[in-house]
């Protein structure tokens, strides 16, 4: 790699920071939508670069319909919800707050990434249910009673989900879902858990696996028990998530 190559990329690395630090701002609320961005000179004073590497920051953002750049007027940000560009999906999962976060609005977030999960799972089940061969869901059985039986392998619950999620996707023979697991490890290293789930050891929650793989193999329901078994933990995440918290009482 010559200068000029190094020069180009050190620029790119610059302008995905700029990048970074808007977006993030965007996804998590701190730039509310109408919100005027700084102009350019401040941005570029803000993050120590140059106009043209700000300025490249913000084209990527009115790319993905995150701000609004008017010509000889202010660069408005523009409501992250209402954008049609997917990449923005992945910032809402890159940014978006962890479990346990505080605020309502934070919260929500995190209650929408665990609900979209559950119903994703549920979608893999009955998609697997329906076109997955009999060899294949009795080899995703196997699987699950391999790890159930070896204390180091049920260590290892996080690897374990994956690669049985990762299974059935591909077992299901539907590409968008097989991509859409695949993303989602990869995009999401530290997916957030409803209450539930989190506080449940791996021996308990290996119990739900191992009914749903043997379901699956035996087509006894699966989707139905999956529905019935994740719909209270649904129900209780959603509620405490948009309930609002009442105020406490100061001690008299």
């Amino acid at each position: 790699m010559d200068d000029a190559d190094r020069n180009l990329a050190r620029r790119g690395h610059v302008a995905d920071e700029v990048f970074d630090q808007l977006a993030g701002a965007i996804m998590r609320g701190e730039l509310a939508p109408g919100t005027a961005l700084p102009p350019e000179r401040i941005l570029a004073e803000r993050h120590g670069v140059s106009r043209i590497i700000a300025r490249q920051g913000v084209h990527r953002l009115a790319e993905m319909g995150l701000v609004r750049v008017r010509q000889g007027g202010a660069t408005l940000v523009l409501d992250p919800h209402e954008a049609t560009d997917l990449r923005v999906l992945a910032l809402f999962y890159r940014f978006a707050p962890r479990s346990g976060a505080k605020g309502a609005h934070k919260r929500a977030d995190v209650s929408d990434m665990i609900e979209k999960q559950y119903l994703q799972g549920l979608s893999i089940v009955e998609v697997a249910s329906r076109r997955a061969s009999s060899a294949s869901l009795q080899a995703a059985r196997e699987m699950v009673e391999r790890v159930a039986a070896t204390p180091a392998e049920l260590a290892r619950f996080g690897e374990f989900e994956e690669r049985f999620w990762r299974t059935l996707a591909v077992a299901g023979k539907n590409r968008i879902f097989r991509m859409e697991v695949g993303w989602w490890y990869e995009a999401l290293p530290e997916r957030p858990l409803a209450r539930a789930v989190a506080a449940a050891s791996p021996a308990v929650r290996i119990g739900f696996y191992r009914e749903l793989a043997r379901r699956l193999a035996e087509q006894d329901a699966p989707t139905e028990y999956y529905l019935a078994t994740v719909r209270p933990i649904l129900d209780a995440q959603i509620g405490r998530a948009r309930t609002p918290r009442r105020a406490k009482r100061s001690a008299r």
